[in-house]
């Protein structure tokens, strides 16, 4: 308790009903804003940002972004107000509807950027942003061990999709989404277009959690139930999906392209499938359900036609509706019974009335049943599937069966059956109206969707939004009854093998327990991998990290070694040697930096050899004199001058050199050979500039600008204040943690002598 008796968990969330409220009207705002500007045929907003690099701010609002938009500010809504309720009583529960709204303006700026390197940079903040919140419970091991996990997996395809970005835009020779997009025919025959195409690829699979990368994904379910609720339908798993549609003209005419979505994504729905039939926790279910709707959404973009992409937007605006109620309910009925296990629910319908009705409808449009969208998304698949082959189609039918079988499993083992005496008794959660009003709001949206705003969804969203997958004019608006035909005949199929798959759910449960436990899993695999870079990392540190100062010094020259001997040979030589242009002031100064430098290497005092190498920077900084760099003489003057005194004040402390032990023979050898190379390789580098004609064009600019953009006369100052003020910041930030950490070290060894 703090002052005044208030709980600092009272404290911290008083300010979560405001939070709430200010992030619901966010999310309003923003779906007003983009409805009055949404042009069905498609519009670009441009803002110049850095011009240099080729980034833009500019936005590209048509079919296929509009369409997630609305997804993620809407589905935004109800998973914030349904936080409320879930997350009240929690410390910093105000902080996790701020993380909400920035996870959602990460997720809007991805969707709505018309510039490659712009969409990167939102990519990234959704992955920053989902990282804080399902890391969000830190308290506990594994939320932050999961939330690291995604981080990574997602992280290191973002790296692959920047190199992949880069190539695409060097070969449009731009960033700009409309001109890639308008000139893709040439890049087929580019050599940059297959590394491309393989990087680009490469971070949309790590997004969307398709394999090898699936694991990632039901392991962010140590996330609260808002969050699970949210990144499954409608953000961050969708941005590859968004990704892989929107550069579907530039790539989908290439086999590569074609193969490594249907293997891709047919694949990770199979598997994930029968993963999710191998659960028993009701979110961990619906988990990797999520990959088995994604694979389904990478296999359909394979094909490409019409009735393949109508199919995946339908699907993608069904799953966002029944797999956000979905895991609301879930939450809820975790929050009434204290357990996801539905070994240990039964009977929950009577206590959690609308939170059945609502996981009811959700379910029902799972599971493919008219008139709800899963089922005319499913009609659909199987039109495209039969345009190509029958294997397409078998393929479907075997996920969708595995779809059905785990809309009962969701429903009918929690909420129907009757209990028993190991199930645990449910108190009503659904008093708090929050926890049950969002997921029953999304289900009765997924009923209106087709049989009230079918012929909307078809202008504004299905048929724009298909244009822009496919390019083709053909795209037509979906119809929810088409006749007695082989797609309706398919859907019953699949229909009723869910229907037996979830009769026999037991048995086979546990040929698929069996079967699992022969391969290595996802998350297996990554700790074994994490595993092989500590130890790596403990190798090489213990290698290169091991306090020997000589040890470092050896090693820094010895890698100016190689790279001066690699770079010898490029430079060049003039074919004469002018001695007459050596004044006798400059061979006295070389004479004297020589002798030196001899009597530093000679000398058996530390004192004189300190003495002899300031002697060297002196001379050295003469030089700089006679060669009018005045302010670069003044610094060099300053270095030297502080050097000196250091290394009088250090020397007092270090044994006499007679005291140290010599280093062997063939380390001395080793030690003159590394300095000779370097000091050749300096002075054939500088000799080589010397007698070239420099590019003076830099040096003409710093000295027309410094006046008039600087308003300074001195160049060299101008330089390094104004035209490069980052670098500088940046050297004097590392002199000043430099000197942090020095503090912070001697001051430890102060205390601990203390």
């Amino acid at each position: 308790m703090n002052k005044g008796g208030q709980s600092i968990s009272d404290r911290t969330s008083c300010y979560q009903p405001t939070a709430m409220g200010l992030s619901v009207a966010f999310h309003l705002l923003l779906i007003l804003g983009l409805s009055v500007f949404y042009d069905p045929a498609g519009s670009s907003h441009f803002w110049p940002w850095v011009p240099s690099l080729g980034v833009s701010f500019s936005i590209r609002l048509d079919g296929l972004s509009m369409l997630f938009s609305w997804l993620i500010c809407g589905i935004g809504i109800f998973v914030q107000l349904y936080a409320y309720h879930y997350m009240k009583g929690k410390p910093s529960s105000g902080l996790f509807h701020a993380y909400l709204t920035l996870f959602m303006l990460a997720m809007l700026g991805l969707v709505l950027s018309g510039n490659l390197l712009l969409l990167f940079i939102f990519w990234e903040l959704t992955t920053l942003t989902s990282y804080l919140l399902i890391g969000f419970d830190h308290e506990q091991e594994l939320s932050r061990k999961n939330a690291l996990q995604a981080v990574l997996v997602t992280g290191a395809g973002g790296l692959a999709l920047l190199a992949g970005l880069i190539l695409l835009g060097q070969m449009a020779g731009s960033y700009e989404l409309d001109r890639i997009i308008n000139h893709h025919a040439a890049f087929a025959s580019d050599k940059r277009f297959a590394p491309a195409l393989f990087l680009i690829l490469i971070g949309a699979f790590t997004k969307s959690a398709q394999v090898p990368f699936h694991f990632w994904l039901p392991g962010a379910m140590s996330a609260p139930a808002p969050v699970s609720a949210y990144l499954h339908s409608a953000t961050m798993v969708k941005a590859g999906v968004y990704l892989l549609a929107r550069l579907s003209p530039v790539f989908s005419h290439s086999d590569l392209w074609f193969w490594a979505l249907a293997l891709t994504g047919g694949v990770t729905a199979v598997w994930a499938g029968l993963l999710a039939l191998n659960q028993k926790d009701l979110k961990l279910m619906l988990a990797y359900s999520t990959n088995v709707a994604l694979g389904k959404l990478i296999f359909l973009l394979a094909f490409g036609s019409r009735y393949a992409v109508s199919a995946a937007l339908m699907f993608i605006i069904a799953h966002a509706f029944y797999k956000a109620s979905l895991f609301m309910v879930i939450g809820t009925v975790d929050k009434a019974t204290g357990t996801r296990d539905y070994n240990r629910l039964a009977g929950l319908g009577r206590v959690l009335k609308f939170s059945f009705i609502a996981s009811g409808l959700s379910a029902l449009s799972k599971a493919g049943i008219p008139p709800l969208p899963g089922f005319l998304s499913k009609e659909y698949m199987y039109k495209a599937a039969l345009e190509a082959s029958y294997i397409p189609a078998a393929v479907l039918v075997s996920v969708n069966s595995l779809m059905a079988a785990l809309a009962l499993l969701v429903v009918v083992r929690p909420f129907i059956y009757k209990p028993t005496e190991g199930t645990v008794p449910a108190t009503s959660a659904e008093k708090s109206v929050f926890l049950w009003v969002p997921p029953l709001c999304l289900g009765i949206l997924g009923v209106m969707a087709t049989t009230l705003g079918l012929n909307w969804i078809n202008t504004a969203v299905i048929v724009p939004a298909g244009m822009m997958i496919s390019q083709a004019p053909d795209i037509e608006g979906l119809k929810l009854w088409q006749g007695l035909n082989l797609p309706l005949a398919l859907s019953g199929i699949s229909l009723l093998l869910g229907i037996a798959i979830f009769v026999v759910h037991a048995r086979i449960k546990e040929v698929i327990g069996a079967a699992i436990r022969l391969l290595p899993s996802g998350s297996q695999c990554y700790d074994r991998v994490m595993n092989w870079i500590t130890r790596l990392a403990s190798v090489q540190t213990d290698m290169l990290q091991h306090g020997r100062l000589t040890g470092y010094m050896f090693v820094l020259f010895l890698m100016m070694t190689l790279l001066t001997l690699f770079s010898i040979p490029a430079l060049p030589l003039p074919d004469t040697l002018d001695w007459q242009d050596i004044r006798f002031y400059e061979a006295m100064l070389g004479a004297g930096l020589t002798a030196a430098v001899i009597i530093v290497l000679v000398s058996r005092s530390r004192l004189l050899a300190i003495v002899s190498l300031g002697a060297a920077g002196f001379i050295t900084t003469l030089f700089l004199m006679f060669y009018n760099a005045p302010d670069v003489a003044k610094t060099q003057l300053l270095v030297e001058t502080l050097t000196v005194i250091f290394l009088v004040m250090i020397v007092r402390r270090l044994p006499k050199l007679s005291d140290v032990l010599p280093h062997p023979v063939g380390r001395r050898v080793l030690n003159a050979g590394i300095s000779l190379t370097i000091g050749a390789g300096v002075f054939w580098t500088l000799y080589s500039i010397s007698a070239t004609e420099l590019d003076t064009r830099l040096t003409d600019y710093f000295a027309a600008s410094s006046v008039i953009k600087a308003h300074g006369r001195n160049i060299v100052n101008v330089i390094l204040v104004d035209f490069r003020a980052l670098d500088t910041l940046g050297e004097i930030t590392v002199v000043v943690m430099a000197a942090l950490g020095a503090s912070a070290i001697l001051l430890h060894r102060k205390r601990g002598r203390e």
